[in-house]
């Protein structure tokens, strides 16, 4: 079996999890949240060590999975990324890096679940919905155009196998799913146009930022737990960067 053919049919079953879990509800969701989390801080610890010196970047995993739980207790979310922050000083090899990571993934959680998806005062499945469009159809269409009209470097010292043509047709994919399925959710199509353009180029400075660090560590993959794709780190890295982006719209009132 080809790698395109075990990438489609992963992101298939993935996608499949998603719809099952908001059809569920927003525990469902914040449960998936949860074991995402967890899944994302056990292979930045795998990445990135440290946890032979300091045992107690075991509870990082532990924490990601109980935040969607205390969502509307701000004190509480202080104190976990207080927690979180504290823990990933030592050791004090690549202290700072990864600092930067464990809060990165924190952060985006709580957006993504707070912000985005609007818990716990109810569950709002429209601009998750966009997000992963958005995000979807930007990497399906930087493969695709990269593969097929690849030519020039895009950032070769980061991700040598990204193109600019790659990053084009993330752009004109992106574009033509929210003129399918989005189209028309404010009064200007202006302002929803460069929402999308937005939200996109988060995604891929987010999957940038992702093959960054793999290089800052010798990684090909972030792990191997998802067929054609790697690790959670590699699957998700559009949507961290897209989520926000996006958050921050929303908050400026361009939400659905």
């Amino acid at each position: 079996m080809s790698n395109f053919s075990l990438r489609l049919i992963s992101a298939a079953i993935l996608l499949l999890i998603v719809f099952l879990a908001f059809y569920i509800g927003p525990k469902a969701v914040s449960v998936l949240s949860g074991l995402i989390a967890l899944l994302l801080y056990l292979e930045t610890l795998k990445g990135i060590g440290g946890y032979k010196n300091n045992k107690a970047l075991f509870a990082l995993p532990l924490i990601g999975l109980a935040c969607p739980f205390f969502l509307e207790n701000m004190v509480v979310t202080i104190l976990f990324l207080a927690v979180v922050s504290i823990i990933s000083l030592h050791p004090k090899e690549l202290r700072w890096f990864r600092l930067t990571i464990v809060s990165y993934i924190f952060v985006s959680q709580y957006l993504f679940l707070k912000i985005i998806c609007e818990i716990p005062e109810g569950l709002n499945t429209h601009q998750p919905a966009f997000l992963l469009m958005v995000v979807i159809a930007s990497d399906t269409g930087g493969y695709v155009f990269g593969k097929v009209f690849g030519r020039n470097k895009l950032a070769p010292k980061f991700s040598p196998n990204k193109t600019l043509e790659g990053s084009l047709g993330g752009f004109i994919l992106a574009t033509f799913g929210w003129f399918l399925f989005f189209r028309g959710f404010s009064e200007n199509l202006i302002l929803e146009f460069i929402l999308v353009i937005l939200v996109c180029v988060c995604a891929q400075i987010g999957d940038l930022l992702e093959s960054y660090v793999k290089r800052r560590l010798a990684m090909n993959d972030s792990g191997r737990l998802i067929p054609g794709h790697g690790g959670i780190f590699d699957r998700l890295d559009s949507i961290l960067g897209a989520t926000f982006g996006y958050s921050l719209m929303i908050a400026l009132g361009f939400g659905i």
